[in-house]
């Protein structure tokens, strides 16, 4: 018999219509507009990794974002089935684009305030990096051994990472790397660390983020 203690999971599912919502993310990124804004974000703040955020998504049409909302939402669903929680809602939902250009990326970071969060990954080309989520038990890299294949964050866990001491079972590893897909989405508990790589291309990678935090029917009995 083995147990699986405190297990973290982590999400994937195919987001629908994901070709129709391409391409309507697509047009709106080449508006003015946004095309305006994402110059002046670069020009104000030079130092940043990633550009987008939730002031631009807001100024898109407002189906593009209900239709996002809506089926992350029914997705959210089946995380809280598995988990068993009582009846309750999913509060506090945002989301934000993220347009990461050539060198840009997301430094390790979490979501507080939220329990889980996601990507939906709308224009993603090959090769244009991947996700890295950390372990979170600092007490796990202290007790074990001192074993080659472990690699250290930011190091890949692929075998194609190139990397001759990959790491490919989730006991030993000390980061869990996730090959991005276009057209997927992702959920994870938002306390759990990540990062993203560098865009090495020229072409733009585009994605949107979301955060939601889940009350039960107790807690709004308690209000």
């Amino acid at each position: 018999m083995k147990y699986d203690l405190f297990t973290t999971d982590v999400w994937e599912f195919d987001f629908p219509y994901h070709v129709q919502f391409k391409k309507q993310i697509s047009d709106f990124l080449q508006s003015d507009y946004a095309e305006d804004y994402l110059k002046w974000q670069a020009e104000q703040n030079p130092s940043l990794t990633s550009y987008g955020g939730n002031e631009l998504w807001y100024e898109g049409e407002a189906s593009i974002i209900s239709f996002f909302e809506l089926h992350t939402r029914r997705l959210l669903s089946k995380v809280e089935e598995v988990h068993d929680w009582e009846s309750g809602k999913w509060k506090n939902f945002e989301q934000w684009l993220n347009v990461n250009q050539k060198g840009d990326f997301n430094p390790p970071h979490i979501h507080p305030g939220h329990h889980y969060s996601g990507c939906y990954y709308v224009n993603f080309p090959e090769d244009s990096g991947h996700i890295h989520f950390l372990d979170p038990r600092p007490q796990h890299r202290i007790a074990s051994p001192d074993l080659p294949n472990r690699p250290d964050p930011p190091d890949s866990n692929t075998e194609e990472s190139g990397n001759p001491y990959a790491v490919t079972n989730s006991y030993d590893s000390s980061v869990f790397t996730y090959k991005i897909k276009e057209g997927k989405i992702i959920i994870f508990p938002s306390w759990l660390m990540h990062y993203v790589d560098p865009n090495p291309n020229d072409s733009t990678r585009v994605s949107i983020a979301f955060n939601a935090k889940y009350i039960s029917n107790y807690e709004y009995s308690e209000k």
